[in-house]
């Protein structure tokens, strides 16, 4: 079997002015114009270490109205934007600390700047309401581990696979080998319908209330919100801790069913599943892992393909919503996962048999992740947080499209190509017009 810096700020405002955040309902022109005060903190051990909130760029957009604003926060860490409409609106504070400054403050010994970053999606500014809104500043994770494609729109229902060829790659992004023994990958949960009910909700993000879910357990309660994210399905790669191995600048595929789709295959039933047109889908048959738990007829084993270990499923497969509703997370822990604490949806009264739970994954573990979203106009609350993706990315054709989402190439050292990481989903993500397993943009 074969395994297979981020940007300036100013980078980042580019590849923003395409990126429409905003939920924001069509406004009276008559309305009130208002203030919008931004306070920005550092998490804790940034604080103690004495760096300052100052200096950090903040973009307040309304993207519906066509407008957008950006300011930098004086030396207590606030920025205002006078005279602005009130609505819904996006904030994103990013503040770069140069390599040398942060190991004086912190005494941690660093070989690249650093990026601090939070934001806020739809976020509502009234008249009425003109009380600084704040943003805590985290240290990014620097994982060498990213995502760097995520095929979850799958191919025409009719004509192609389905969602049976859906598949999420993974890259090594240094300059050393890395293992991906133990390495998992979280499908997250967040709110996916208008319809639920506010009491479970958090009113400054509109994501669900976590604390108020009925078996949240007590240690946790608080931090809930914060410290947490929560997955319906977790996959995890096996491995003895140095079995697969995979080269700088190489990835490993991981397939929800490792087949061939451009030509069909035989389903465990003994029937034909035809694809009718193979130019719409991949052929994941080389792919180095795929998921394989045997519950629909089309989920077949192939036997030259490591099979992930399933951790914990909501699904009957490895199985990304096609809309683009899931959050991707990448983490490795040195604690035994299956013991982590699985929770129903705020919401939930009474637990029954059927009752579907989500794993509660630590926000410390994580290394790389990317929020997915229906499109630019169709958004739900994010469920990353904002340290990893300050954003979201969509493909533009929508479900069954066979559209893929994909990393772009930073640079190249000879021929290994560093991928584009700016904490930042719209600026550092492409779209394949066709899928490509392994492929580069």
């Amino acid at each position: 079997m074969k395994i297979r810096n981020y940007a300036f700020f100013g980078v980042l405002m580019v590849g923003l002015i395409t990126f429409v955040t905003s939920c924001k309902l069509e406004l009276d022109p008559a309305l009130s114009s208002t203030d919008v005060q931004i306070q920005i903190e550092l998490e804790e051990s940034l604080k103690e270490a004495g760096i300052s909130p100052g200096n950090t760029e903040v973009l307040l957009q309304d993207r519906n109205a066509g407008r957008q604003w950006q300011g930098t926060t004086d030396g207590a860490g606030r920025v205002t934007f006078s005279n602005v409409v009130g609505g819904v609106y996006t904030v994103i504070a990013r503040r770069l600390v140069q390599m040398q400054e942060y190991s004086s403050y912190t005494g941690i010994p660093v070989d690249a700047d650093v990026v601090l970053m939070d934001s806020l999606v739809n976020r509502n500014f009234t008249i009425e309401n003109q009380s600084p809104t704040n943003l805590i500043l985290k240290v990014n994770p620097t994982g060498n581990w990213l995502i760097k494609q995520v095929y979850y729109a799958g191919s025409d229902t009719l004509n192609g696979a389905g969602i049976r060829d859906q598949f999420i790659e993974i890259y090594n992004n240094s300059n050393v080998e890395l293992f991906a023994d133990s390495l998992c990958i979280g499908l997250l949960q967040g709110v996916r319908s208008r319809n639920v009910s506010v009491e479970y909700l958090l009113p400054e993000t509109g994501q669900y209330d976590w604390s108020k879910s009925l078996t949240i357990p007590a240690e946790s309660k608080s931090t809930a919100n914060t410290d947490y994210v929560y997955a319906h399905a977790l996959y995890m790669i096996p491995g003895n801790g140095r079995q697969y191995g995979v080269k700088p600048g190489e990835s490993i595929v991981i397939a929800q069913n490792a087949q061939n789709h451009k030509v069909g295959y035989t389903g465990r039933d003994g029937k034909r599943i035809s694809t009718k047109t193979a130019s719409l889908t991949v052929d994941l048959s080389n792919a180095d892992f795929e998921n394989y738990q045997g519950i629909r007829i089309s989920d077949v084993d192939n036997a030259a393909v490591p099979n992930l270990i399933t951790i914990y499923s909501n699904s009957a497969d490895l199985e990304l919503a096609p809309q683009g509703l899931d959050g991707i997370v990448l983490f490795k822990a040195a604690q035994n996962v299956i013991k982590w604490p699985k929770v129903p949806l705020p919401g939930v009264q009474t637990i029954a048999g059927n009752t579907a739970y989500y794993l509660q994954i630590p926000n410390y573990y994580l290394l790389d992740g990317i929020d997915l979203q229906p499109s630019a106009t169709n958004t739900y609350p994010k469920k990353i947080p904002a340290r990893l993706d300050a954003t979201y990315k969509y493909v533009p054709g929508g479900a069954y499209s066979s559209q893929s989402i994909i990393r772009k190439t930073s640079k190249s050292i000879n021929t290994r190509r560093v991928l584009t990481r700016t904490f930042s989903s719209e600026v550092d993500f492409g779209t394949f017009e066709r899928a490509q397993p392994k492929g580069f943009q």
